[in-house]
This record gives structure tokens, C-alpha cells and sequence, in this order.
């Protein structure tokens, strides 16, 4: 029998007591008054005289029977307290067979990504004035296994000018954390060198509707490698050092002599590409940083260029060189090094940064019909870009839920050729770009911005400006 049983029949006994008394008391008391007031029979008395005694009878039995419950209840507890206790024995667990499986609660799955469509409103473009695009679609998966392993690969697809789909891939990389401050990247990632490239190329985390000169596809910062990386960062106090360095197969040069840093699967020659980025956080929201990439290039092979990525502007590499004015220099390694600084500012409704990189192909030479003096076949190429930025967002100046959403921002950026006619006559240029996004959410943002462009090395006879409107839709999820 439970306690709760027991304080049952103890709590309806107590009332059964009560009432009893009360009608010990109050009886007499109320047939005294009945004499006082009125006269009263012999007969009544005796009723209720038998009254009594039947009620003090039925007490003496619920008194006896509580008091069996009670003995009931103390012998139930003591046959308890007397058994075992009991242990709770684990399922068995499957026998093994010579294979290892991970748990499902081990590995987290994560599909992610980006995508966005644009159009461009040129007034010195040679397919009309108004031009849409398709934009790309950039499918990001992220596999992880506990805290030990985590894969990421990111697809890109982009429809181009003739209507063709295509599809590369931007990076796929198997991330080993060894330390909380270690973490070993093997595989195809983005490169290290610089900012950009690795943390603001997606359109929707871009402040602007396109890439800054020289920082895209065709321009002098590296966007992917293939090999093993390191990086981590270690705490100084209250800031913080940040690392990353990589070997990799390196750059290429096509055919007309520009550097490609692409992320190919292969090395052309026995050098590895050495690079990386040192970066320094004095605040959270501030950060400076140096890269560099040391590397070795073959000379071009005398075939037609084989960049992958066509360049935004109206012309690209691929439309302006040949495939046999330098012949084979295949055989010819030179050195093509890099270095940059770069710095941020990211703190409430600001975001304000700064790029610089110069590379540098040294010159190739082959020996000269007479067999006597060298003869430079590809003259040294010189490469500079750089960049300032400077994005406000207005909720800083008001608390209305739609003026708050507006964020200005002006860009103004250089990209500098020196040593390849051709690189310099297509992609030289200064630029200014003003801005005006509206975030309709996080990650979801409308960029306009008018574009001016001024190409410093084209022929008086070409279009050597151009002013343009610029809208596109990022979509980041």
C-alpha cells in the first residue's frame, strides 16, 4: 500500500472522529435546549440515545480496519526494503564485423550557396545597349564528422554570351582540425594570397555588383590552388595572429604569356607554388595583412590561351593573341613571384577596405641564331592592382526599417600591365564604381552601381572608356 493510501484512510478516519464528536456535542446540547424550549418525549430520547450508540459502534469497526491497513501498509514497506536492489543491464550491442561505421549522430550534413542574375546598361557596348545575364548558380555542400573532419566543395554555373551552360568547379577541400588552432586543408581551395578571392567573392557578400580591377578572373590575385594548406590563428592577449600557408602546383602561363592561377590539377614543372597570408587583428573589427606566393612558370607552349574564365570586359585575351608568334618556350622556368598588403575595417554599419598586389614574371630568353647572345623571347611582366572601398549602412543614422536597409558605397581601384601588349590593352584600366545596395535581408541584397572604367593602355582608334548602370540580385542561403 502506497503513502498516499495511507494518508487517504487517515484523513477520512480523522473525519469520520470529527463528525462523531460534533454529534456527541452537539446532541445533548441540542436536546437540552429542546427541554428548555419545548417538552420532549420519553420516546424521542430514546431514539436518540440509539442513535448514539450505533454511530460509536460503526467507529469501532472503521477504527479496527484502519488499523489493519496500517499493519498491511508497514509489512508491504518492509517485504521492499528487504529485496535486491535492482540494476539496469545495457542492451547488447551488435557484434562486430571487421568494418567501422560512424554514427549518424556523428556527421552533420549542410547544403548551401549562392546565386544571382544582373544586367548592364553600357554606353560603348557592341551588342546593344541593354545587356541581361543568367548570372550563376554556386551549390556549396558541407559534410562534417564530429570535430575531427570537415569536407567542402563548391560548384559554379554560369550561362555564357553564346547561350552555352558552364560548369567548373570553384573548390572542393577535406578540412582535418589537428589543434584548435591548426586546421590542415588538402585538396583544391581558394588561395590564401590577399583578401577577396577567399572571403568576398560571393555576389552577395561583394559590396558591389562585380570584382575590382585586377581581382577577378584574369587579374593578378591567384583565385584558387591545389595542394595542402595550414591555417589557424593564435591569441596575443586581447588580439589575435592569423596564418595560412600553402604548396601547390602554381600558376601557368598561356599562350600569350599571362600568368593563369587557377587551380590546376596538374604541375607542369618539378617547382612547387609556395604562398600564403599573415594577418593581424589588433580589435575584432579591424585587420592587416601580407601575402606573398613564390613560384616557377614554364613558358607558353606556342598554343592558343586556355584560361577557362572569360574576362567581364568587352574583350578577352583569348580574342587578341595567336598561337605562333612566340613559338615553343615550353622548355624556359621562370620565376613569377607576388606580394600584397591588405587592410579592413568592419565594425557596426561600416565596412571599409584596402588591397594592393604586384607580381612580377621575370622575362624569358633563348639563345640567339648566332649561338652567341641570348635573345629575350618574352619581355618581363609587371602587374598591379589595388583598391579602396568604403560601404556605410544607414542604420547607424536612423531607425526607420526601410531607409535603415540602404547602404551607399564608392570603390575606386587600378589595375597596371606593363611588359604584355596585349594583357594591357584589354584589362589596364582605372575605375570608379558608386554604389547603392538595399538588403532585404541578411543575405539577400538589390546592387546598383554606375561604373566608370577608363582603359589606360588601348589605341586612340578604341574604345578607351565606359560608363555603365549595373543591377544585380544575390541571393546567399
Amino acid at each position: 500500500m502506497t503513502n498516499r493510501q495511507n494518508w487517504l484512510i487517515r484523513a477520512k478516519s480523522i473525519m469520520i472522529r470529527s463528525s462523531v464528536l460534533a454529534g456527541l456535542v452537539l446532541t445533548p446540547a441540542t436536546a437540552m435546549a429542546s427541554q428548555q424550549d419545548h417538552a420532549s418525549t420519553s420516546q424521542d430520547s430514546d431514539a436518540l440515545f440509539e442513535r448514539v450508540e450505533q454511530m460509536e459502534a460503526e467507529l469501532a469497526q472503521l477504527r479496527e480496519r484502519l488499523e489493519q491497513a496500517e499493519a498491511q501498509a508497514a509489512q508491504a514497506q518492509a517485504t521492499a526494503e528487504a529485496r535486491p536492489p535492482v540494476v539496469a543491464v545495457p542492451p547488447m550491442s551488435e557484434p562486430s564485423r571487421g568494418l567501422w561505421r560512424p554514427s549518424v549522430s556523428d556527421v552533420a550534413v549542410q547544403f548551401g550557396g549562392y546565386a544571382d542574375v544582373s544586367a548592364a546598361i553600357s554606353d560603348s557596348a557592341s551588342n546593344g545597349d541593354v545587356s541581361f545575364s543568367a548570372g550563376s548558380f554556386n551549390p556549396l555542400l558541407l559534410v562534417q564528422y564530429r570535430d575531427l573532419l570537415l569536407f567542402e566543395g563548391e560548384a559554379e554555373l554560369e550561362i555564357g554570351s553564346d547561350g552555352e551552360t558552364e560548369l567548373a568547379l570553384e573548390y572542393t577541400q577535406l578540412d582535418i582540425f589537428l589543434h584548435d588552432n591548426a586546421t590542415l586543408v588538402v585538396g583544391k581551395f581558394l588561395s590564401p594570397v590577399g583578401q577577396f578571392q577567399e572571403r568576398l567573392h560571393p555576389s552577395w557578400i561583394n559590396r558591389l555588383a562585380d570584382a575590382p580591377a585586377g581581382f577577378g578572373h584574369d587579374g593578378v590575385q591567384p583565385a584558387s590552388e591545389v595542394g595542402v594548406q595550414l591555417r589557424g590563428g593564435v591569441p596575443l592577449g586581447s588580439s589575435r595572429l592569423t596564418y595560412a600557408a600553402a604548396i601547390g602546383n602554381g600558376p601557368r602561363l598561356n599562350g600569350a604569356g599571362a600568368v593563369m592561377a587557377e587551380g590546376f590539377g596538374g604541375d607542369d614543372n618539378g617547382n612547387k607554388a609556395i604562398s600564403g597570408r599573415i594577418g593581424f587583428l589588433p580589435t575584432p573589427y579591424m585587420e592587416v595583412g601580407a601575402s606573398a606566393l613564390f613560384s616557377r612558370v614554364n613558358g607558353p607552349s606556342g598554343e592558343e590561351p586556355v584560361d577557362d574564365h572569360a574576362s567581364t570586359n568587352a574583350r578577352t585575351i583569348q580574342s587578341v593573341t595567336g598561337d605562333a608568334e612566340l613559338g615553343d618556350l615550353s622548355a624556359y622556368a621562370v620565376d613569377y613571384n607576388l606580394w600584397g598588403v591588405d587592410a579592413a575595417y568592419t565594425r557596426g554599419p561600416w565596412d571599409v577596405r584596402f588591397e594592393y598586389l604586384r607580381g612580377v614574371r621575370d622575362a624569358i630568353s633563348v639563345p640567339g641564331h648566332d649561338g652567341d647572345d641570348p635573345e629575350e623571347a618574352l619581355e618581363r611582366l609587371r602587374m598591379t592592382a589595388w583598391y579602396g572601398q568604403v560601404a556605410y549602412r544607414l542604420t547607424g543614422l536612423t531607425d526607420d526599417p526601410v531607409l535603415g536597409n540602404f547602404e551607399p558605397v564608392i570603390r575606386y581601384g587600378e589595375f597596371n600591365v606593363s611588359g604584355l601588349e596585349e594583357l594591357a590593352e584589354e584589362a589596364a584600366e582605372n575605375r570608379w564604381d558608386f554604389g547603392l545596395n538595399y538588403w532585404f535581408a541578411p543575405s539577400v541584397v538589390l546592387h546598383t552601381a554606375l561604373q566608370y572604367r577608363e582603359f589606360t593602355d588601348r589605341h586612340s582608334d578604341e574604345v578607351t572608356d565606359d560608363l555603365r548602370l549595373l543591377f544585380k540580385v544575390s541571393y546567399g542561403f
